[in-house]
């Protein structure tokens, strides 16, 4: 790199705003790659020196016990924060011997309103593992999910055990859930920004199509919050007593998540149609698919009998009526957020024809965090959805890769990787850019992990513990195009372009392959590329 050529009263602000240049911070020591206990291989976000591991005996019945055998191991010293958690229909019958046990309330659906978490901050040795069991007893019907994670930044690492609970038996995953809807608990459901992917009806109703159905559809998401989902699919279907209902109507909610599909009302069975809607995760731009195939996430509501020609029948505010099936819709709306944000009528908007994206997710998948770059699909671990900027971090993927037109660049060095590590050019540039799509979609400078653990990617500077420095560190990427950006200015760091300005341009112009090669093609861009802009990447210790 050539060094950093400044004019004098830039190069006074460098020397009176920051430190002398630091070497890379020293890192912790080095260790061998665990793999995740019970996630896919291609994930690259819960692998590192840290592993915890969850196995069961059998899967308890209610009134039944089970022995819960707790792993954690590492290759090199760590101290980590161990956290088992219980969903409200299991207990502790014999609580683990090291770890404090206390009751919360919490609001996410899927633990049935509350959780019962076992913890301990504890040295784990290299090669030393530590072990803890206890004994987990069924209280109720019904799925549940018994999560574990161990942290020790910037490791990550968690594992899971998903159950289907009856009177009379219990099995491993989660066999049974319902995906009809049920009434929007009072007092409503909160609506975010909108941009419309498509019409609200398809094809426009025609003049005979004077009867009608509406309604509202949302979810709940991880704080516990009534939310409206915008986009979705919401179709209309006549119930054939001989099978083969017929599709009336089709269309997208809106901003509010409301509905209205107008049809006509003939039956070729006679009298009125027997009505039902059916809302689905899918819509012209992006779907979330079950992981285990291409089937995208449909909700029906109750069949409405023998509608009178000319009414209107209303559905009410519905949900999912399975509290597990909430993070998929919530995964929905989040890449909904990232459509909203996004410039143009496609995600890339210099396309005439746009790309669907694809999002794979199950409440009991084990098949992530990844993007996938053969079927152009996000993979998501049950519980990503807790964390947003997670799920846009792998859109972000998918974003590059059809900007790129399957292009994608190379990334060696990526499989762990870490925000604030050494990889490689290549790797910094694509995990940069992503969390960096996150943060401006959800404009939150943190990158935050379903257990809740988080990282400023802000304020990092020169000398700033544990993180390394230059362009293959994909936190100083991140940082770079945040600051250029942004209006929170510190330091060197005097830049605010429009997040869809020439950072965003200039991305959509070009293949670059590492963050060099960005920086040249925004000069080339007609962009800015001297002692301003320079200083911004300068405050995230990189030094063109």
């Amino acid at each position: 790199m050539r060094p950093l050529t400044l004019g004098p009263v830039l190069a006074g602000l460098f020397a009176a705003l920051l430190p002398a240049p630091a070497p890379a911070s020293a890192a912790p020591a080095q260790c061998a790659v665990l793999p995740a206990a019970h996630r896919s291989a291609a994930d690259t976000w819960n692998t590192g020196c840290l592993r915890i591991t969850l196995n069961m005996a059998s899967a308890p019945a209610v009134g039944a016990s089970s022995t819960l055998d707790i792993t954690v191991e590492s290759t090199a010293d760590r101290q980590a924060a161990i956290a088992v958690e219980l969903p409200g229909n299991l207990a502790w019958a014999a609580q683990p011997a090291g770890l404090t046990v206390a009751t919360r309330a919490s609001a996410a659906p899927e633990d049935r309103g509350r959780v019962v978490a076992a913890r301990a901050d504890r040295a784990v040795r290299a090669g030393q593992p530590l072990r803890f069991r206890g004994t987990v007893t069924a209280l109720a019907a019904g799925t549940g999910q018994i999560r574990a994670s161990a942290t020790a930044l910037p490791d990550v690492s968690s594992d899971d055990i998903f159950l289907t609970i009856s009177d009379g038996s219990a099995s491993f995953g989660m066999s049974s859930v319902d995906t009809g809807t049920a009434e929007v608990p009072s007092p409503g459901l909160s609506a975010l920004a909108f941009k419309p992917a498509g019409p609200a009806q398809s094809p426009p109703a025609p003049p005979s199509a004077t009867t009608c159905a509406t309604g509202t559809w949302g979810y709940v998401d991880h704080n516990g919050t009534a939310r409206a989902s915008g986009n979705a699919t919401a179709a209309v279907y006549d119930r054939d007593a001989s099978g083969g209902d017929d599709l009336l109507a089709t269309g997208l909610t809106d901003g509010a998540g409301a509905f209205r599909l107008c049809f006509d009302n003939a039956d070729e069975e006679g009298g009125g149609q027997d009505i039902y809607v059916r809302i689905s995760t899918d819509n012209a731009h992006w779907a979330v698919q079950r992981t285990s195939n291409t089937t995208v996430f449909s909700f029906d509501t109750q069949v409405y009998a023998n509608v009178a020609t000319g009414s209107t029948t209303s559905t009410g505010s519905r949900q999912p009526s399975d509290p597990a099936l909430m993070r998929g819709v919530e995964a929905f709306d989040q890449v909904a957020a990232g459509w909203n944000w996004t410039p143009g009528s496609c995600w890339d908007a210099r396309d005439t024809t746009c790309h669907k994206g694809l999002l794979k997710w199950a409440p009991d998948s084990t098949d992530g965090t990844y993007y996938s770059l053969q079927q152009d699909a996000v993979h998501l671990a049950a519980d990503d959805p807790k964390a947003p900027n997670l799920v846009l971090h792998e859109w972000g993927h998918y974003m590059m890769d059809d900007v790129y037109e399957d292009d994608f660049p190379r990334a060696p060095k990526c499989s762990p990787h870490y925000i604030p590590r050494t990889s490689s050019t290549g790797c910094a540039w694509t995990e940069g850019f992503a969390t960096w799509f996150a943060v401006a979609v959800l404009d939150d400078p943190y990158f935050r992990w379903p257990n809740g653990a988080s990282l400023n990617v802000e304020d990092p500077t020169w000398g700033t513990a544990n993180w390394d420095n230059g362009d293959r560190v994909e936190g100083r990427v991140l940082g770079s195009l945040l600051d250029l950006v942004d209006s929170t200015n510190e330091g060197t760091d005097q830049c605010s372009e429009p997040e869809t300005g020439p950072v965003w341009t200039t991305f959509l112009g070009h293949v670059s392959n590492t963050f060099s090669q960005y920086w040249q093609h925004r000069g080339h861009d007609g962009f800015d590329v001297g002692a301003v802009p320079l200083a911004c990447l300068y405050q995230n210790t990189i030094d063109y």
